[in-house]
């Protein structure tokens, strides 16, 4: 398992790899995601909703299926699959005041940037909604540039949080807390949805998983619930609006907050969004699989190569545009049919399983952000999303070079 150790002499943790809780095991994470969905949607609580359980259940099934054949697959030749992306589960030491140094600097490239951001946009989202303005939080940020600052802050917050549970320095949980705080400001639920994502299962690979960890993820779950439907209600005017747009049926409780309408529609309508472009949009049998690649670019650069169908690469065919997520997979069926979908499945698969066999600190941090990859495949294709992915990039330059100790660092660590 994994131990602190600090001391003002020596500002240095030392990082013995633990063997995390197979409720984090990628195929349980997608599991309890694809097969759940399939529960929500079968309840039919939205007249959006107009496809049957047995075509949902067909949809998840070229999108479960090749995960878990693969994950099992390399779970089974895990040794195969490692020889060249060796393991690194060595007893590692941290220099936190050069990792200290590195955030600090970061995070003054983020303020500066950022500054730059609210100089141009002229504001910040939140203002603009209580204001009642003519700017909406689409109209924040510089295109391109945008999603590396996010990107840069989810990382420091991450990094942050994760010496936190280490270390215990309370001075590391500032940038954690802020980021929500930030999300909310500009009025990015997305930016929001990951962080809290990531910092749940960087939580429960670091702590022991007992009920009550448990009971306090499901209390902030629900907490984030709540400010999900607030932040929604802020964007759309009032929750009226959202039931306008929603069409609940009349088995929908009325009782419960806007929140909960708010996470209903938008973990089933991706699903319906899929299944619709299924039946309507014939697939391109593009090899090259520029519909799922097009969010790899930079919005920029995106829009100079695809032009207007980058759009379509991550919407598809909407059953109600006010809804506009098709899950990852859209892009995948817009390539290459249920071919694509299987195939893109089978990568990711196989992406997550490499780094959930991987123990170090900066592997452990990477792998809760493709954890994070794979909750969000029912709205939206984040291993290919610019400012989710690059996180691993920041994450190589927060720790390198890394500095590796075998026995001679398991004695200091006994010893201690």
């Amino acid at each position: 398992m994994s131990r602190a150790i600090s001391t003002q002499e020596i500002p240095m943790i030392y990082w013995v790899p633990k063997k995390a809780s197979l409720l984090l095991h990628p195929l349980v994470i997608f599991s309890a995601v694809w097969l759940g969905v399939i529960g929500l949607y079968s309840l039919h609580l939205s007249k959006l909703l107009q496809y049957s359980t047995q075509e949902a259940v067909t949809a998840v099934l070229y999108v479960w299926a090749p995960f878990a054949g693969i994950t099992l697959f390399c779970s089974a030749l895990r040794q195969f699959t490692l020889l060249g992306f060796p393991r690194a589960n060595r007893v590692t030491t941290l220099d936190l005041s050069l990792v200290d140094r590195r955030l600090q600097g970061f995070f003054i490239l983020w303020l500066m940037a950022t500054l730059i951001e609210v100089i141009v946009s002229g504001g910040i989202p939140i203002v603009w909604a209580l204001e009642h303005g003519s700017k909406i939080y689409t109209d924040y940020g510089i295109p391109s540039l945008h999603g590396l600052v996010n990107s840069l802050l989810l990382s420091i917050a991450l990094c942050r949080y994760g010496i936190f549970l280490l270390a215990g320095r309370r001075k590391d949980l500032v940038i954690p807390l802020f980021v929500p705080i930030w999300a909310i400001l500009i009025i990015n639920r997305n930016m929001l949805l990951v962080t809290l994502l990531q910092y749940g299962v960087l939580y429960l690979y670091l702590k022991r998983v007992r009920l009550l960890r448990v009971i306090q993820c499901a209390i902030a779950f629900l907490l984030f619930v709540l400010v999900f439907g607030i932040v929604g209600d802020i964007r759309q005017g009032s929750s009226d609006a959202l039931r306008m747009v929603a069409q609940p049926t009349d088995q929908y409780p009325e009782w419960l907050p806007s929140g909960a309408l708010w996470a209903y529609i938008y973990a089933t309508t991706p699903i319906n969004n899929l299944i619709h472009t299924a039946y309507t949009v014939p697939p391109e049998e593009n090899i090259l699989f520029p519909n799922t690649a097009a969010t790899l670019f930079p919005s920029v650069v995106r829009k100079i190569i695809y032009g207007s169908r980058s759009d379509d690469a991550e919407s598809g065919n909407l059953v109600v545009s006010s809804f506009n997520v098709s899950t990852a997979y859209i892009g995948p069926y817009q390539d290459y049919g249920y071919i694509g979908m299987v195939a893109f499945s089978a990568f990711t698969a196989f992406f997550s399983q490499l780094f959930w066999f991987r123990t170090n600190f900066r592997d452990v941090l990477i792998y809760s952000i493709l954890a994070q990859c794979l909750v969000i495949t029912l709205f939206f294709n984040h291993f290919f999303a610019l400012p989710v992915i690059t996180q691993i990039v920041w994450m190589f330059c927060f720790f390198l070079p890394e500095v590796h100790l075998g026995k001679q660092a398991r004695t200091m660590l006994a010893s201690s």
